[in-house]
Formats: C-alpha cells, sequence, structure tokens
C-alpha cells in the first residue's frame, strides 16, 4: 500500500456537524440551526435526504463574506428568529461550521444576548454544540450533539429530582430507524415498555410515514422530558465500546447512575452480551421469545457455513458497525482479510484485536484505523478480498475490482432503503447473514453464466476452436 501521509484524498468521513444534525434529529420537535455559510446546510441536507428518502430541514445563518470580517452575530440571531417564526421547535440545535469557528464567534455570548433581547425564546431550549469541520469526524459531532443535549436538560430544571428506577440507553454511534426500532422492541421485553429512556430516538423522524399531511417538524423523537429524567435512572447502558461514550461519563460523574458499556449488538456474541446485560438489569431470564431467535440464527448460520466459510471479505465504515461485523463475519468462518474503520477512536484497535485473538485463523486481518478511499483502494487490492462490506462510497473499488458489495451503513445514496436495512439483535444477525450469502450465490451463478457462455460461443461452427474445415460440414 502506497504511504500517502501528506494529504487526505477523498476522506472516508464526513464533518463534524453531520453527525450533530443526526443527534438533534432524534429529539422530539427539534430543529437544526447551522452557524456557517449556505452551502455547508445544503450540503448536510442532501447527504441525509439521498440516505434516509425523507425531506431534511436544515437552517442555515448564510454566513457570507461581510459576516466573516465582522462577525457572524446579526446571522445568527436573525437565523434563531426565522427558524421560531417559520417552524415553531421546542428545541433548536446550534452547530457550528469551520467558517464560524475559524472567525471565532463567541456563540455562548451571542445566545445569551438574544435571549435577553427576545422574549418570545423563552419556551424555546436553545443548544449550541462546537463542531468544527476541519477536525475529527462526524462520528465526534454525533457524540459531542448527544453529550450536549443531555447536559441541557438535566441542568435546566424541567421535572424533579425523583428516583424513577429507570434504564437510560445512550447509543454511541447513529444507527439506522429499523435497528431503533428492533432495540426498543427488545428492551420492551426485557425490562418493559416505560422501564427505559432511548436517547436518540430517529426511528420516527428518518423513517416517518405517510400520514397526506406536511409536517414541518415530523413527530417522534425523544421528549425533553425524558431527557431531562436520565439524572434520575437507576442504571445507564451505552450501546459502543470504541469510542468515549460522553454522555454516560457525564451522567455517571454528576449524578452517580451507573453505566454498563456493551458493543452494538450485531452478530450472535455481541447479541448475547447485549441480552446478557439486559437480564441482569432486570433480574429476569431472557424471554423464550428470543432463545428461540436465537435458536434460529444459529439454525441459518449452519444451512449456510459452506457458503461462507473462508470468503475473504474487507469491511470499513463507522467504528462500531465495523467492529460488530468484523464479529459476524468471524462467527460464520469468513476471512475478514482487511478492516478499515472511518475514523481513529480510542479502543477500536484493542476491541478488534480481542475478538480476532480467540480465533484460529488462516489468513493474516490487516487493521487500518482513520484510511481516506485513496489509500483505502490500494489496502483493497492488496489484500485481494472476494467482498466488500460496507457504504455506497466503496462502489467504485467494487467495480473496479470485480467482487460485490453488501451497502450497509452511512450513506447509501445509490439504493433505496437504507432506513429499513435491520442488524441489530439476532433477528437483525439473520437478515444479514442471509444478505451475504445470498450476494455470494448470486455472484457464483454470474460467473457461471460467463464460463457456460464462453464455452458455447467457442463451439459454434467456424469458431476458432472448430478445427473442421467449413466445407466439410456440405456434405
Amino acid at each position: 500500500m502506497t504511504e500517502r501521509n501528506y494529504t487526505t484524498v477523498n476522506p472516508c468521513v464526513m464533518c463534524q456537524p453531520m453527525g450533530s444534525v443526526m443527534a438533534f434529529k432524534g429529539i422530539e420537535n427539534s430543529m437544526v440551526l447551522m452557524h456557517g455559510s449556505q452551502g455547508c446546510s445544503t450540503y448536510m441536507r442532501l447527504h441525509l435526504a439521498h440516505h434516509f428518502r425523507e425531506p431534511v430541514d436544515i437552517a442555515s445563518t448564510s454566513l457570507s463574506e461581510k459576516g466573516a470580517v465582522y462577525g457572524g452575530s446579526e446571522n445568527l440571531k436573525k437565523g434563531l428568529k426565522n427558524v421560531m417564526a417559520r417552524y415553531h421547535p421546542k428545541v433548536i440545535g446550534v452547530t457550528t461550521t469551520c467558517l464560524a469557528e475559524t472567525i471565532g464567534d463567541d456563540v455562548g455570548r451571542i445566545l445569551k444576548e438574544f435571549r435577553e433581547e427576545e422574549k418570545d425564546a423563552e419556551d424555546v431550549h436553545i443548544i449550541s454544540v462546537s463542531t468544527p469541520s476541519y477536525e475529527e469526524s462526524h462520528s465526534t459531532g454525533y457524540i459531542k450533539a448527544v453529550e450536549a443535549i443531555v447536559r441541557y436538560f438535566t441542568e435546566s430544571g424541567i421535572g424533579k429530582d425523583i428516583f424513577n428506577n429507570k434504564l437510560n440507553v445512550v447509543l454511541g454511534e447513529n444507527i439506522a430507524p429499523e435497528d431503533i426500532r428492533e432495540l426498543k422492541r427488545i428492551l420492551a421485553s426485557n425490562i418493559g415498555p416505560r422501564s427505559f429512556i432511548f436517547m436518540p430516538d430517529t426511528s420516527e423522524t428518518f423513517d416517518a410515514p405517510m400520514t397526506g399531511k406536511a409536517e414541518k417538524i415530523f413527530p417522534g423523537g425523544t421528549p425533553q422530558s425524558e431527557i431531562a429524567d436520565m439524572k434520575n435512572c437507576a442504571a445507564s447502558i451505552g450501546l459502543g465500546i470504541t469510542s468515549d461514550n460522553r454522555a454516560l461519563d457525564y451522567l455517571e460523574a454528576k449524578y452517580n447512575v451507573p453505566a454498563k458499556r456493551v458493543p452494538m449488538p450485531i452478530g450472535l456474541e455481541y447479541s448475547d452480551r447485549f441480552m446478557s446485560a439486559l437480564s441482569e438489569i432486570a433480574g429476569s431470564e431472557i424471554p423464550e421469545t428470543y432463545k428461540k431467535e436465537r435458536g434460529r440464527l444459529i439454525d441459518a448460520m449452519v444451512d449456510v457455513h459452506k457458503y461462507l466459510y473462508g470468503t475473504r471479505v474487507a469491511i470499513y465504515g463507522d467504528p462500531e458497525m465495523v467492529l460488530g461485523l468484523l464479529s459476524l463475519s468471524l462467527e460464520n468462518g469468513m476471512y475478514p482479510v482487511l478492516v478499515a474503520p472511518s475514523c481513529k477512536t480510542s479502543a477500536f484497535k484493542e476491541c478488534a484485536l480481542e475478538r480476532i485473538d480467540r480465533m484460529n485463523l488462516d489468513c493474516d486481518v490487516k487493521i487500518l484505523e482513520g484510511l481516506d478511499f485513496d489509500a483505502f483502494n490500494d489496502a483493497v487490492k492488496e489484500a485481494n478480498p472476494e467482498m466488500l462490506i460496507g457504504n455506497s462510497n466503496g462502489k467504485y473499488i467494487s467495480q473496479q475490482i470485480g467482487v460485490p458489495l453488501i451497502r450497509v451503513g452511512f450513506p447509501i445514496h445509490d439504493r433505496v432503503g437504507a432506513q429499513r436495512i435491520l442488524m441489530m439483535g439476532y433477528r437483525g444477525a439473520m437478515s444479514m447473514v442471509d444478505r451475504i450469502t445470498n450476494t455470494i450465490l448470486e455472484a457464483k451463478d454470474i460467473e457461471l453464466e460467463k464460463k457456460w457462455l464462453q464455452n458455447k460461443e467457442s463451439n459454434l461452427p467456424g469458431s476458432c476452436c472448430d478445427r473442421t474445415p467449413a466445407h466439410a460440414h456440405l456434405h
């Protein structure tokens, strides 16, 4: 693989504001105002709308040359007024871009001035988060925004400081609406439908049903009252172990809410760990429904083992998803020859090696963190996989080297149904196993068809392989 440390070509990550938008969209009756140039919000809207196939409104303060020179205070205040007048949100997430960060706007001071000037803003929760686009990634922006939201509402004085005996469930990485619905189903069955607070919840806001009514802000998301009540919970569980879950750390440090971290439940082992954690928290047995689902998953793994064993695969995307898919591939006998999380995290390599070292693999596994797609292309060609698993951005290398791509994660902009892809839990693992196996079988069918056509053409009269003189056929 060629070393290109001097520059980044086509990064595998998106900027921090993108991640913050995903977090704010999981809050009930919220709107995002991006403090920066108009192009930033346009880029976010386009990417999210293509992936989720839903209209995604993101407001902008539309900083121009004047704002860049004299500061964006006037633009930010006007933007807040317009958002409140047009959308009537209960929550406004103010996220900064590289332009606002570079000119050094003091967003906290501007928001304080705005509240003093506008009495109509008293009933609106305005939460700011610093997300410069020129550093870190969308995963970091997501984590920062979740922490800022939890901090704001737990300190806002909403509700009472009364122990509620509930469980906080805090996502450490953005996942599909279908996966959120599956996790909420599992939680409701194991600990009770009203015994947990799920944060953030984009299951409806990024996958809204068609009602025939034009909605400026889609219903759904975690209610503000529930977020404020997170400090009164009995415990917290964080889904994700490769990155720092700052919201969990904050709740544990300030409000003494004990926290437990488990991997995203992708595949058999990580789903087992999630179910065991819930069983321990609830103090009860795992429901029979999930024991049967686990049995069906194992049955499915036995059925497809002869197809999956030894298949060389390259996995890339957001860190928690990549770790889960690595685990799933290992337990199905696949060879994950290349593992490439989109950004560097505090614990990815350690967690991945811990999972790999327990398997007696007949291949080397290369772990490369924080690659751009230019370097990733070189790494893929060197690893020589038979399949890629990751988002749509890998389609070009897939086409170039002639191997299939299983599209999962974010973004998926050249196929529909990204919001309905299920990976979590035993049902999600079964779905992924079926998708991977059927892709392999389809690739084999295409290869056999090509060989059959080549053989058929080579046996035609007059072909280069037909040694009989042409005139002999006349007698």
